[in-house]
């Protein structure tokens, strides 16, 4: 009898615990994209500069990103500011890309209130085809840090500007807000996506601009009011293409800060 009872009782165990493990190898397994991970940053008194470089398929690039001391005294959702530079900063110096721009702005204001991706583009390359991995990147950082994603926001000068036109018209649905300074020459698509066409934008130009002519942006701004946007331009009176200066108007900011992703 004992010899039987044994037997039945190891049958009750092993069943048990076969129908366990089987419960525990097809139980479903969260999505990696609902997984966010946050990178730990000291507490810090200044800001915290990182430079990296991302590979996306075929492409790498070099990125710096630049979060303020605030940051790493909080545990808030930032607004974050992606920057493309123009062509004189290209290359393989990453510094380069604090010489003017959110970058330089954000290491010299200690109470500036946003954390600035900017990646930097290689020598004799384009922003122009560099969409797809530009945007890897930025989600990359949305997934790594405490960024508040209703509150990505796009500029770009020159070169920069043109990409960012381009970037924003791939991909409207990441940034509230976007503002071209001086953007290079481009064409000018017949259709806008819907998306773009209610992102808010300010541009920015010089009227004595000879690197790239006042026409060139104001038949792009008027083509897409014509699709039915509503852009904000500003015409700098006697300024020629060298405008990075904006970016040390605090109003720019401000108006960043007043937009929110839909």
């Amino acid at each position: 009898m004992k010899k039987y009872l044994f037997i039945l009782t190891s049958f009750v165990l092993i069943t048990c615990g076969y129908l366990l493990l089987k419960s525990a190898y097809t139980k479903p397994i969260k999505s990696l994209d609902s997984i966010t991970t946050h990178e730990t940053l000291p507490v810090s008194d200044t800001f915290i500069e990182t430079k990296a470089t991302f590979a996306y398929q075929d492409q790498k690039i070099q990125y710096m990103l630049i979060v303020p001391a605030a940051y790493t005294q909080d545990s808030n959702q930032w607004p974050l500011i992606l920057f493309l530079h123009g062509s004189s900063l290209r290359g393989n110096n990453l510094d380069l890309v604090k010489e003017y721009g959110p970058t330089w702005v954000s290491e010299q204001r200690s109470d500036f209130p946003f954390v600035v991706l900017a990646p930097q583009c290689p020598e004799n390359a384009d922003w122009i085809n560099m969409s797809d991995i530009i945007t890897a990147l930025l989600t990359d950082v949305l997934k790594k840090y405490r960024i508040d994603k209703n509150r990505v926001y796009l500029t770009g000068i020159s070169l920069g500007g043109r990409g960012a036109w381009i970037l924003a018209r791939k991909h409207p649905e990441y940034f509230a807000a976007f503002a071209p300074i001086a953007a290079a020459t481009q064409t000018i698509p017949d259709n806008w996506d819907n998306k773009l066409l209610s992102l808010p934008i300010w541009a920015f130009h010089g009227d004595k601009d000879t690197v790239v002519p006042l026409e060139n942006d104001t038949a792009l701004i008027d083509a897409f009011r014509k699709q039915g946007g509503t852009p904000r331009f500003t015409i700098l009176h006697g300024q020629g293409h060298y405008i990075a200066g904006i970016y040390k108007n605090r109003e720019l900011y401000d108006w960043f800060l007043s937009k929110a992703r839909q």
